[in-house]
């Protein structure tokens, strides 16, 4: 392919903004150490976590019918669980290129899984259903601490697009039914080497709209990389 017009490919596409939404409360330690995927912040509470998806499970099955809008879709307590228990399970940092975007994360103070806890115990306190003593220590619990951690602001993280530690992220492509293709992002060799790989057609349309990929990190993104904080 033409080395010019890769040039001006990886210039317009790829030496571009990436942002990540953090919760203020973890703001200068992420200042301090970087963007660390796998270190989980909510690891005490996972436990208790995943008790309270059994908990909801449990409800489901006598027609509880929890439900929440995610990007102006409806989903079901099924598919909350599963994808938040994937993201507990696996040490991964998602970035997203689309500054529009960032309004919808930063309205999930604390974090999507924050939002999920309190979603899911302040449904549970509203319409009562029957639980156990014990069930309900354990709502209470969770809803006093997602309360708690959706108290703190959010942020935004401008990273650059062309920083090798996206080299190794996973290149996400919503609504494509794939899992991952490599990442484009990084050093321009890095780039060229992808692109003569795979061909540019199958990057192009999803950099050329930027609310149609994110990147997964997987490896720590050290604080130096950091160009802003907003």
């Amino acid at each position: 392919m033409d080395e010019k017009y890769l040039k001006w490919f990886y210039t317009k596409y790829i030496d571009v903004n990436i942002y990540r939404v953090v919760s203020e409360e973890y703001l200068e330690e992420i200042k301090s150490k970087g963007i660390e995927p796998d270190v989980n912040p909510f690891h005490n509470h996972i436990p208790q976590i995943k008790e309270l998806f059994a908990l909801l499970m449990k409800l489901e099955s006598g027609g509880f019918a929890h439900t929440r809008q995610w990007g102006g879709t409806l989903v079901t307590a099924e598919k909350i669980i599963r994808v938040s228990t994937t993201d507990i399970d696996n040490p991964f940092v998602d970035f997203t290129a689309s500054y529009n975007k960032t309004y919808y994360y930063r309205r999930h103070r604390g974090g999507a899984l924050v939002t999920t806890i309190y979603e899911i115990t302040s449904d549970i306190l509203k319409r009562k259903p029957v639980i156990s003593k014990k069930e309900l220590q354990l709502v209470n619990s969770l809803h006093e601490w997602s309360s708690i951690r959706a108290s703190y602001i959010n942020r935004v993280l401008y990273f650059n697009g062309t920083s090798r530690y996206f080299e190794s992220a996973h290149f996400q492509m919503i609504g494509s039914g794939k899992d991952y293709i490599e990442s484009p992002f990084g050093r321009y060799d890095h780039f060229k080497q992808v692109i003569e790989k795979n061909g540019i057609d199958v990057y192009e349309p999803y950099l050329k709209n930027k609310d149609d990929f994110y990147l997964r990190a997987i490896e720590r993104i050290p604080a130096s990389e950091i160009k802003k904080v907003y």
